[in-house]
């Protein structure tokens, strides 16, 4: 969550380019139109992982595998990811966390307009804990530039909008 926060943040030069609210009645007021601009950008994202199935130690032994033998165990498991991610361009780049992504053998990205496509890892980083991924014919989406990092100043305002588990879209400052 700290990662896409960061993001949208970098996304967001033209969104604070506005005037710093003055007063907190003005702050509060001040995000709805950030968040209407924005929101579009924001996508769902639902991922699903394929594993094989694990053997203990004592399923994978010649002699001990008749005694520890289970049949449910040796089935594929599926996993389930949630997320959420920022479309970058109009033809369907979207940043994400890897650990919504990394792994997944089946992508699934819905908008705020509910359209839904699927989609496909093109670059991934553990470590940063980002992905990269375009959407399969995907054209004329919402999308959010990104800002140029050297700009980014300590103590500017930031929104994190999400949609953290299935919940709804949210914002947070």
């Amino acid at each position: 969550m700290r990662t896409l926060a960061l993001i949208l943040m970098l996304l967001a030069t033209p969104l604070m380019a506005q005037q710093v609210p003055s007063s907190a009645a003005q702050m509060q007021l001040s995000f709805v139109p950030l968040v209407k601009q924005a929101a579009p950008a924001v996508v769902n994202i639902y991922a699903r992982t394929i594993t094989e199935a694990r053997r203990t130690p004592l399923q994978a032994d010649p002699f001990f595998e008749r005694f520890f033998r289970d049949p449910f165990s040796e089935r594929p498991r599926v996993q389930n990811s949630l997320g959420s991610g920022v479309i970058l361009s109009a033809d369907g780049i979207v940043v994400s966390n890897y650990h919504v992504v990394g792994t997944a053998t089946d992508i699934r990205v819905v908008l705020n307009d509910r359209r839904e496509y699927s989609a496909r890892v093109l670059l991934g980083d553990a470590e940063s804990d980002l992905a990269i991924l375009k959407l399969a014919g995907a054209e004329d989406l919402p999308f959010l530039e990104l800002r140029d990092s050297d700009a980014v100043e300590v103590g500017e305002l930031t929104l994190a909008i999400g949609n953290p588990f299935g919940v709804g879209q949210t914002v947070s400052s």
